[in-house]
Protein backbone atom coordinates (compact mmCIF):
# COMPACT_ATOMS: atom_id res chain seq x y z
CA UNK A 1 0.00 0.00 0.00
CA UNK A 2 2.78 2.60 1.21
CA UNK A 3 4.62 2.06 -2.39
CA UNK A 4 1.32 2.82 -4.28
CA UNK A 5 1.95 6.56 -3.17
CA UNK A 6 6.21 6.42 -2.55
CA UNK A 7 5.87 6.14 -6.18
CA UNK A 8 4.72 9.89 -6.59
CA UNK A 9 1.29 9.29 -8.16
CA UNK A 10 -0.30 11.99 -5.95
CA UNK A 11 2.16 14.61 -6.55
CA UNK A 12 1.55 14.30 -10.38
CA UNK A 13 -2.13 14.43 -9.98
CA UNK A 14 -2.16 16.99 -7.60
CA UNK A 15 0.13 19.40 -9.05
CA UNK A 16 0.61 18.18 -12.67
CA UNK A 17 -0.28 21.99 -14.00
CA UNK A 18 3.06 22.72 -12.05
CA UNK A 19 4.96 19.81 -13.04
CA UNK A 20 3.70 20.69 -16.55
CA UNK A 21 4.94 24.89 -16.52
CA UNK A 22 8.01 24.17 -14.79
CA UNK A 23 8.94 21.80 -18.00
CA UNK A 24 8.25 24.91 -20.50
CA UNK A 25 4.37 24.11 -21.32
CA UNK A 26 2.44 27.22 -21.53
CA UNK A 27 -0.37 27.34 -18.59
CA UNK A 28 -3.34 26.89 -20.92
CA UNK A 29 -1.10 23.32 -22.34
CA UNK A 30 -0.32 22.32 -18.63
CA UNK A 31 -4.29 22.39 -18.07
CA UNK A 32 -4.86 20.88 -21.07
CA UNK A 33 -2.53 18.09 -20.14
CA UNK A 34 -4.05 17.52 -16.51
CA UNK A 35 -7.00 16.51 -18.41
CA UNK A 36 -5.29 14.40 -20.53
CA UNK A 37 -3.53 12.53 -17.46
CA UNK A 38 -7.31 12.01 -15.82
CA UNK A 39 -8.77 10.43 -18.83
CA UNK A 40 -5.50 8.27 -18.99
CA UNK A 41 -5.89 7.09 -15.85
CA UNK A 42 -9.50 6.25 -16.15
CA UNK A 43 -8.85 4.44 -19.35
CA UNK A 44 -6.65 2.22 -17.73
CA UNK A 45 -8.08 1.57 -14.69
CA UNK A 46 -10.36 0.34 -17.27
CA UNK A 47 -7.88 -1.94 -18.08
CA UNK A 48 -7.08 -3.01 -14.94
CA UNK A 49 -10.41 -4.32 -14.39
CA UNK A 50 -10.90 -6.15 -17.71
CA UNK A 51 -7.42 -8.41 -16.70
CA UNK A 52 -7.35 -8.75 -13.16
CA UNK A 53 -8.96 -11.86 -13.52
CA UNK A 54 -7.21 -13.16 -16.74
CA UNK A 55 -3.56 -11.99 -16.16
CA UNK A 56 -3.52 -12.14 -12.19
CA UNK A 57 -3.02 -9.75 -9.64
CA UNK A 58 0.91 -9.77 -9.21
CA UNK A 59 1.62 -10.46 -13.01
CA UNK A 60 -0.63 -6.92 -13.54
CA UNK A 61 1.54 -5.28 -10.68
CA UNK A 62 5.22 -6.47 -12.41
CA UNK A 63 4.35 -5.12 -15.50
CA UNK A 64 2.50 -1.81 -13.78
CA UNK A 65 5.75 -1.34 -11.68
CA UNK A 66 8.52 -2.15 -14.67
CA UNK A 67 6.78 0.83 -16.62
CA UNK A 68 6.33 2.91 -13.67
CA UNK A 69 10.38 2.59 -13.23
CA UNK A 70 11.26 2.90 -16.73
CA UNK A 71 9.10 6.12 -17.54
CA UNK A 72 9.67 8.01 -13.79
CA UNK A 73 13.35 7.81 -14.86
CA UNK A 74 12.95 9.22 -18.24
CA UNK A 75 10.64 11.49 -16.77
CA UNK A 76 13.91 12.69 -14.55
CA UNK A 77 16.16 12.58 -17.61
CA UNK A 78 13.73 15.22 -19.89
CA UNK A 79 13.84 17.51 -17.03
CA UNK A 80 17.77 16.88 -15.79
CA UNK A 81 18.00 17.23 -19.93
CA UNK A 82 15.46 20.68 -20.05
CA UNK A 83 13.02 18.54 -22.66
CA UNK A 84 9.29 18.60 -22.38
CA UNK A 85 6.34 19.51 -24.40
CA UNK A 86 4.76 15.96 -25.96
CA UNK A 87 7.77 13.76 -25.09
CA UNK A 88 7.53 14.66 -21.63
CA UNK A 89 3.83 14.25 -21.49
CA UNK A 90 4.24 10.95 -22.72
CA UNK A 91 6.65 9.94 -20.27
CA UNK A 92 4.38 11.30 -17.68
CA UNK A 93 1.41 9.79 -19.27
CA UNK A 94 3.19 6.08 -19.46
CA UNK A 95 3.83 6.17 -15.83
CA UNK A 96 -0.55 7.13 -15.09
CA UNK A 97 -1.37 4.22 -17.15
CA UNK A 98 0.95 2.11 -15.47
CA UNK A 99 -0.18 3.00 -12.66
CA UNK A 100 -3.82 3.35 -13.46
CA UNK A 101 -3.77 -0.53 -14.39
CA UNK A 102 -1.67 -2.15 -11.45
CA UNK A 103 -0.82 0.06 -8.78
CA UNK A 104 -3.92 2.06 -7.94
CA UNK A 105 -6.41 -0.28 -7.90
CA UNK A 106 -4.20 -4.04 -7.36
CA UNK A 107 -3.11 -2.73 -3.92
CA UNK A 108 -6.62 -2.77 -2.76
CA UNK A 109 -7.70 -6.15 -4.41
CA UNK A 110 -4.88 -7.93 -2.44
CA UNK A 111 -4.95 -6.73 0.79
CA UNK A 112 -8.52 -7.39 0.71
CA UNK A 113 -7.79 -11.42 -0.42
CA UNK A 114 -4.62 -11.86 1.64
CA UNK A 115 -6.32 -11.60 4.94
CA UNK A 116 -8.10 -14.33 6.89
CA UNK A 117 -11.56 -12.85 7.43
CA UNK A 118 -11.13 -13.21 11.59
CA UNK A 119 -8.64 -10.25 10.87
CA UNK A 120 -9.31 -8.47 7.45
CA UNK A 121 -11.50 -5.50 9.05
CA UNK A 122 -8.58 -4.28 11.67
CA UNK A 123 -5.75 -5.42 8.70
CA UNK A 124 -7.76 -3.18 5.68
CA UNK A 125 -7.82 -0.62 9.03
CA UNK A 126 -4.06 -0.49 8.81
CA UNK A 127 -3.44 -0.95 4.74
CA UNK A 128 -5.62 2.07 4.12
CA UNK A 129 -3.81 4.27 7.01
CA UNK A 130 -0.85 2.98 5.57
CA UNK A 131 -1.86 4.82 2.18
CA UNK A 132 -3.50 8.03 3.12
CA UNK A 133 0.08 8.18 5.05
CA UNK A 134 1.98 8.16 2.43
CA UNK A 135 0.28 10.12 0.24
CA UNK A 136 -0.04 12.04 2.81
CA UNK A 137 4.14 12.59 2.88
CA UNK A 138 4.50 12.61 -0.59
CA UNK A 139 1.67 15.23 -1.00
CA UNK A 140 3.54 17.43 1.87
CA UNK A 141 7.29 16.91 0.22
CA UNK A 142 7.06 17.12 -3.63
CA UNK A 143 6.71 21.12 -3.32
CA UNK A 144 9.97 21.07 -0.91
CA UNK A 145 11.68 18.66 -3.25
CA UNK A 146 11.33 19.98 -6.63
CA UNK A 147 10.97 24.02 -5.87
CA UNK A 148 14.70 23.04 -4.36
CA UNK A 149 17.66 24.48 -6.06
CA UNK A 150 19.85 21.19 -4.71
CA UNK A 151 17.05 18.44 -5.56
CA UNK A 152 14.71 19.69 -8.58
CA UNK A 153 12.48 18.01 -10.67
CA UNK A 154 14.80 15.77 -11.97
CA UNK A 155 16.12 13.86 -8.34
CA UNK A 156 12.70 14.11 -7.44
CA UNK A 157 11.08 11.92 -10.30
CA UNK A 158 14.16 9.49 -9.62
CA UNK A 159 13.27 9.61 -6.12
CA UNK A 160 9.64 8.28 -7.40
CA UNK A 161 11.72 5.94 -9.39
CA UNK A 162 13.21 4.61 -7.23
CA UNK A 163 10.49 3.78 -4.93
CA UNK A 164 9.05 1.65 -7.37
CA UNK A 165 11.77 -0.45 -8.57
CA UNK A 166 12.13 -1.20 -4.42
CA UNK A 167 8.15 -1.66 -5.08
CA UNK A 168 9.13 -3.90 -7.90
CA UNK A 169 11.07 -6.10 -5.97
CA UNK A 170 9.12 -5.69 -2.93
CA UNK A 171 6.29 -7.77 -5.17
CA UNK A 172 8.83 -10.06 -6.69
CA UNK A 173 9.82 -11.29 -3.31
CA UNK A 174 6.59 -11.23 -1.18
CA UNK A 175 3.45 -10.84 -3.26
CA UNK A 176 1.77 -14.22 -3.57
CA UNK A 177 -0.60 -14.68 -6.54
CA UNK A 178 -4.31 -14.22 -5.26
CA UNK A 179 -5.87 -14.75 -8.41
CA UNK A 180 -8.36 -18.05 -7.65
CA UNK A 181 -7.75 -18.35 -4.33
CA UNK A 182 -10.18 -18.75 -1.79
CA UNK A 183 -10.44 -15.44 1.03
CA UNK A 184 -9.91 -18.50 3.48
Amino acid sequence: MAFSQLCGINAIMYYSTKIFTTAGVGLKDAFLSSVVVGLVNLAFTGVAIAFVDRLGRRALLLIGMAVQVLALGTVGWMFRTGAGGLPLLAAILAFIAAFAMALGPIPWIVASEIFPTRVRGRAMSVATFTIWSACYGVAQTFPMLNDSPAIGPAATFWVYAGFSLAGLLFVLAFVPETKGRTLE
